[in-house]
């Protein structure tokens, strides 16, 4: 890319509603965090299922997968001019599609209206005000998967690539109910194993996952607290301990990367 996405094109947005010829949906959440390149974008249903005690699929059964395969979540970079929006989808939850991801954008104020360029419908949009300062983004350390992590104020999106090659096929819902059908159920719950997801950071400075394409995830901390360092000389970020840990590397920061060290500082009560 050779230049940046227009300012009022980033920040985390909200979607409100969608509508297209016969159909309209005002209650799957969806939040799109939009740095000055980056994105990340997640997609959950109203009936997903919900978080479960203990962690992991085992708390789920065959058609709770299945319905927890109809997550789409996406992320890479964004190219906009002349009013048109691409989304190049570098990492995707769902198999990918053969239309390109690309739409005609007007903000208004923090609203945007979004309108298909090769689909018909439209979206709305409201952005979050306190979600532009600082901005940045990181990708996950080569040799640890496909990731890219973008920050948006006091505001997170994750995404962790599922291990092996894309999935493909019409839909991820279709894939895991043939490997449902087959009795391969370890092989569904592997296509399901992307790792997305949406944290606010609260009071106390902890980044707490509200939404994710892994319901028992919601409402944790996004790392056991105090195991997050960001180094801004390096601009590395080093997160979670042991067979958890991960390094991620900056990409871009529209601020000074000194501007980023007090969102990963130690929480008040961890301080010794």
């Amino acid at each position: 890319m050779n230049s940046f996405v227009p300012a009022d094109h980033r920040g985390l947005w909200r979607r409100e509603v969608i509508t297209a010829p016969g159909f309209r949906d005002e209650t799957t959440r969806v939040l799109w965090l939009q740095t000055r390149t980056w994105y990340v974008d997640l997609r959950v249903p109203a009936d997903r299922p919900a978080a479960r005690a203990g962690d992991g699929f085992a708390a789920y059964d065959d058609a709770e997968l299945l319905a927890l395969a109809r997550v789409q979540g996406f992320a890479g970079e964004l190219a906009a001019a002349d009013g048109v929006c691409f989304w190049r989808r570098d990492l995707d939850h769902q198999p990918a599609n053969a239309s390109p991801d690309e739409a005609r954008c007007e903000v208004r104020d923090d609203v945007m209206i979004e309108d298909g360029l090769h689909a018909d419908y439209q979206e709305i949009w409201r952005r979050e005000a306190d979600s532009v300062r600082p901005l940045a983004a990181f990708r996950l350390e080569t040799g640890q998967g496909e990731g890219l992590l973008v920050i948006g104020g006091r505001r997170m999106m994750e995404f962790i690539a599922r291990p092996g090659p894309a999935p493909v096929g019409a839909s991820l819902a279709e894939l895991v109910a043939a490997e449902l059908a087959q009795g391969r159920r370890a092989a569904a719950e592997a296509l399901l194993a992307t790792r997305i997801r949406y944290a606010e950071q609260d009071a106390s400075g902890r980044w707490i996952a509200r939404l994710s394409s892994l319901p028992w995830l919601e409402g944790r901390p996004m790392w056991p607290q105090g195991q997050v360092r960001f180094d801004p000389r390096a601009g590395v970020l080093e997160a979670g301990a042991g067979d958890g840990r991960s390094t991620w590397v900056l990409a871009d920061c529209a601020d000074q990367t000194e501007a980023l060290a007090g969102l990963f500082a130690v929480p008040s009560e961890a301080a010794p």
